[in-house]
């Protein structure tokens, strides 16, 4: 077995007040001229979209990369056992989803949305430019933190399988997390060579 990673406490959260503040400072740099707002999912998103929506359509992110990049230790993990969550880095590219937020659910959807993403400061909202059907549209996406105690940056992957193997906390496994976001991809027709990797490596782990 391989040295575990740990933490002696569990990640600091953002408080209400910075949480809504980063969500206003991020919709003052919107593009102009849309009245809607896409938003671009690459991990759990996909399979667990609670907010009001008006569509989900495939979209494909230029420049960045889905990773195993972010530590979680209470989601998925414990500050003792912590888990792995997806994040995006730069380079390759990256297939997801696009939700189309409108206008009428924006104060609804946003909260939501920030709440589940921004609870701690792992991620950094950021406007991007995906491609649905070639394209380019901008779109609001969560891109992996590089100055968060969370970021984990790359992994040997044995190192990876393990810490997804074994960890679990408040939501469920992060062993279930991956599977959960691969066999949504397959279904989606966007199966991704990575994690199909790190799947079938987790799931031969004892």
């Amino acid at each position: 077995m391989n040295t575990m990673h740990s933490f002696d406490k569990p990640f600091a959260t953002l408080g209400e007040q910075a949480r809504l503040q980063s969500c206003i400072d991020t919709l003052a740099q919107a593009p102009e001229g849309q009245d809607d707002l896409w938003l671009f999912g690459y991990g759990s998103l996909l399979w667990d979209a609670p907010f009001p929506h008006r569509a989900a359509v495939a979209a494909r992110l230029v420049g960045w990369r889905r990773a195993m990049c972010v530590w979680t230790a209470l989601a998925r993990g414990t500050p003792e056992v912590p888990g792995l969550s997806l994040g995006l880095m730069p380079g390759g590219s990256c297939q997801g989803m696009a939700f189309q937020i409108g206008a009428a659910d924006r104060d609804e959807a946003l909260p939501m949305i920030w709440r589940r993403e921004m609870w701690t400061d792992v991620y950094v909202p950021t406007w991007i430019g995906m491609e649905i059907n070639g394209i380019e549209t901008p779109a609001l996406t969560f891109v992996s933190n590089k100055a968060s105690r969370q970021y984990a940056g790359d992994l040997r992957q044995e190192y990876i399988v393990e810490h997804i193997a074994l960890a679990c906390g408040e939501r469920g496994s992060c062993r279930d997390y991956l599977a959960n976001t691969v066999l949504k991809l397959r279904d989606l027709g966007m199966a991704d060579c990575y994690l199909e990797k790190l799947n079938d490596a987790v799931s031969q782990h004892r």
